[in-house]
């Protein structure tokens, strides 16, 4: 579980900085060309040699937030080309969204287990032999399904590989933006508060492909439910405290050391306390 929380300290906000005004107004610019229905601009006309970080503050300003606008400690954005690296932010676009429904179903699947007559239970990482033993047919639908979006989402962004460009994204495909809203949640949005969702959905997309990380370590390490082991570190922690309290423990404690349970002297009463705060607002 150690892991699991280390990556909830990765989090990082998902509020643009100040810092990046002018590559929030080029970002903005190039939704509304979208949203009007014209070609939107083409990273590879756009820098096509040139091999700097400035290819990503320019084409790719969403993600790029505090504390740490862009962070690159290996320098590959550096001797990349454009279309790398729009290829790279579709690959972190479709791998976040994967992870965060992964997270969720790890914590569902592991606590609620209305499918299969409740025979699938036990830790999430041996769902899918207990499933494939009982119900071999299931993955075959899954990987069918998944095959069925997969080939729409490759004729939709991907150019056709039989014209001469292979593993190319098209020019006028914005990364992960298959025009999927159901719930219609973009349509009375501005490219602000546009821009302000694909932010925290990558933020969080990021979050959750370390969380998942985490989470997978940790069950191979215990093979426990990852919910039992928070309930086990909760009850540990509790245990903890409440012997503090616990008298055997108390008089051990001042056998070695006497004065380490020992109030402090504060240095004044405690009535006076109350008379100090009824005088705050005097000053």
């Amino acid at each position: 579980m150690i892991y699991a929380l280390l990556a909830v300290l990765a989090v990082s906000s998902a509020a643009p900085t100040s810092r990046l005004s002018k590559s929030r107004s080029a970002f903005i610019d190039r939704v509304n060309r979208v949203k009007t229905g014209s070609r939107a601009t083409s990273l590879k006309k756009s820098a096509r040699n040139t091999k700097v970080n400035a290819d990503l503050r320019a084409e790719l300003t969403t993600g790029a937030t505090g504390p740490l606008p862009y962070f690159d400690p290996l320098n590959l954005a550096a001797n990349t080309s454009p279309d790398q690296l729009k290829r790279w932010r579709e690959a972190e676009l479709t791998h976040g969204r994967v992870a965060m429904l992964s997270a969720l179903g790890f914590l569902v699947a592991e606590s609620f287990h209305p499918l299969f007559g409740g025979d699938i239970k036990g830790p999430a990482i041996d769902h899918f032999q207990q499933i494939d033993d009982k119900y071999p047919a299931f993955w075959k639908g899954i990987l069918f399904t998944i095959g069925l979006f997969e080939s729409y989402r490759a004729n939709y962004g991907w150019t056709d590989p039989s014209k001469g460009d292979i593993f190319t994204l098209k020019d006028e495909y914005l990364p992960g933006d298959l025009k999927f809203d159901p719930l219609n949640l973009l349509s009375d949005k501005s490219a602000e508060e546009i821009e302000e969702l694909k932010n925290k959905e990558l933020n969080n997309g990021r979050l959750a492909m370390i969380s998942l990380a985490g989470i997978i370590t940790q069950e191979l390490l215990n093979h426990e439910t990852i919910v039992d082991t928070w309930r086990e570190i909760l009850n540990t922690e509790e245990k903890a405290a409440l012997s503090l309290t616990d008298p055997d423990f108390q008089e051990n404690v001042k056998n070695i050391d006497p004065n380490y349970l020992k109030q402090p002297d504060l240095g004044y009463s405690k009535d006076e306390v109350g008379k100090l705060i009824t005088e705050l607002p005097k000053l």
